[in-house]
């Protein structure tokens, strides 16, 4: 038995176009990163800029714009894990809020689940730094960052809950009118993602963490679990760990 499980290719466009999730190959996925490190050398502070805008539609939203001007797509649901197994760990946001008091504070109510059991969690996302590239994949548009510190308090009086703490970044871009949009501009490109968040969750019981890190199209830190060439493979042996449903969607069984 193979050790990964791939998806078919011939399925790969539909996915695009409503994808749950997306593919990415670990070569060029080293070649983004070297770029990606090269964007942020080549970049502007952007910080004191980035609060007389709104970002909770990075975060929240119906739906983004694929290449700017392009169809648009539902906003997509953010694919994560937890703890050394690797257990599929899932995240919904049902609101982002500016705060009135902090502008650079976002005020976030939402749900977690691993396995079946649910917790709903309030917290807040506060932008740390914010960076503007001087070059852009779109001449069209100014692309840019913003990294965040994240801190998401589960409800207490619910099973299995605890305090998530961590760093995530996110990925926009500004039209020519100043409008500020996700930064999808790249969506129909191999190893393309966003919104990465690189977390510890610690139980409320008993203080002990776990990494519990989450992304859209793509989680980071996630090499042992994803074992693709060419599209996201779950490796076997994590499958068991709320996996099954993600395998069998993509192989169309």
């Amino acid at each position: 038995m193979n050790a990964t499980i791939s998806p078919m290719r011939s399925r790969k466009l539909q996915f695009f176009m409503n994808p749950p999730f997306k593919f990415i190959t670990l070569t060029l996925a080293f070649g983004l990163t070297l770029v990606a490190n090269a964007q942020i050398l080549k970049s502007v502070d952007y910080f004191s800029s980035i609060k007389s805008y709104d970002l909770s539609k990075l975060w929240r939203a119906d739906s983004i714009r694929t290449e700017g001007d392009g169809d648009k797509i539902l906003f997509p649901e953010p694919l994560g894990y937890i703890g050394d197994s690797f257990h599929r760990f899932y995240i919904h946001y049902i609101s982002v809020t500016k705060g009135k008091d902090n502008p650079y504070q976002y005020d976030v109510y939402g749900k977690t689940r691993v396995k079946e059991n649910i917790c709903t969690f309030k917290g807040t996302i506060t932008v740390k730094e914010a960076i503007l590239y001087k070059e852009s994949d779109d001449p069209r548009y100014k692309q840019g960052l913003v990294t965040c510190d994240i801190s998401f308090c589960e409800n207490k009086a619910q099973a299995a809950s605890g305090i998530i703490k961590g760093t995530l970044t996110s990925g926009f871009y500004i039209d020519n009118n100043g409008r500020l949009h996700y930064d999808a501009l790249m969506l129909i490109a191999d190893g393309y993602y966003n919104n990465q968040c690189r977390a510890t969750w610690t139980s409320y019981k008993n203080g002990k963490s776990k990494k519990c890190n989450w992304g859209d199209f793509r989680i980071p830190d996630s090499k042992e679990l994803d074992q693709g060439v060419g599209d996201v493979s779950i490796n076997e042996k994590y499958i068991k760990y709320g996996w099954e449903t993600f395998v069998k969607a993509y192989i169309g069984n």
